[in-house]
């Protein structure tokens, strides 16, 4: 496994290879992590020995510049479809949040200016699209993959369903703020085994694990690659476990704090602001 961030240190942004809790300085490799940076495949088995350590304090960011697409699901975990009562899908669900919805792992999110905000929070697997994929198949969709990021797919609850009960995912999804990604990607992990986590105020709202994916991530990919094309520094949301705000009718306010993580990710921390 190698974890891969970008840091802000004295106003320079650096990417770094994070280890043994340290973090390496890759700018003798790479001035960036970015989608041209990933698919040119330089940080694959990374050699660390000619790296040297980041010292003081630094500010992580989103771990890939540049993103433009998010793919998503949702209804993914056999035991979020079970809480909130919904047929099993038979095919995954395709949508899109904005690029323009991401944030840093330590950012402020922002409820927005409408006071009927139904804040939700939705902790997710993030698959990092390695080199462009379409129309790919399960058993290549492994070859694809770059690596894995945490990713919380914040939604507006009240905007998400009209009273003929049609969803609108893309508005209810999209807003600036609304997809804290990071710190962490890590490469070389079981995908297919990892804690998920959610924590409003301290109090565990989510707890689950990704063995509990109705797709896995390697059908996922592939599915999505049928209906789009998928390009490196891509980052696909695979869907959430249960005990989400919606299912309990409980949702965030001005002052909350919004922690989250997945196993070998790292965790978010996160305000939420007007």
């Amino acid at each position: 496994m190698q974890r891969f961030a970008r840091v802000e240190r004295d106003s320079k942004v650096i990417p770094a290879l994070v280890t043994n809790g340290e973090l390496l300085d890759l700018r003798p490799l790479v001035s960036d992590i970015t989608p041209e940076t990933i698919a040119s495949g330089i940080l694959s088995n990374v050699n660390s020995s000619a790296l040297r350590p980041i010292p003081g304090e630094v500010k992580y960011l989103v771990p890939i510049l540049g993103i433009r697409q998010i793919p998503a699901t949702g209804f993914n975990y056999k035991r979020h479809i079970e809480e909130m009562k919904v047929p099993t899908p038979k095919e995954p669900e395709v949508f899109l949040k904005s690029f323009l919805s991401v944030t840093g792992p330590f950012d402020e999110i922002s409820r927005g200016p409408n006071n009927g905000v139904k804040l939700d929070w939705e902790t997710e697997l993030g698959i990092v699209v390695g080199r462009e994929a379409q129309d790919i198949e399960v058993d290549q969709a492994t070859n694809y993959i770059f690596g894995y990021v945490c990713v919380n797919d914040i939604s507006d609850r009240s905007t998400q369903v009209d009273e003929a009960h049609q969803q609108h995912l893309v508005r209810a999804k999209s807003r600036p703020t609304y997809c804290p990604i990071g710190p962490y990607i890590a490469t070389g992990i079981d995908p297919m085994n990892l804690d998920v986590w959610t924590r409003v105020n301290g109090r565990y709202e989510q707890q689950g694990n990704t063995s509990d994916m109705l797709f896995s991530v390697s059908e996922m990919l592939a599915y999505f690659s049928r209906y789009m094309r998928l390009a490196p520094g891509d980052v696909l949301a695979t869907g959430t476990p249960p005990g989400v705000g919606m299912g309990k009718n409980r949702f965030m306010v001005h002052g909350d704090i919004l922690e989250c993580g997945i196993t070998n990710l790292g965790s978010q921390r996160h305000k939420i602001v007007a």
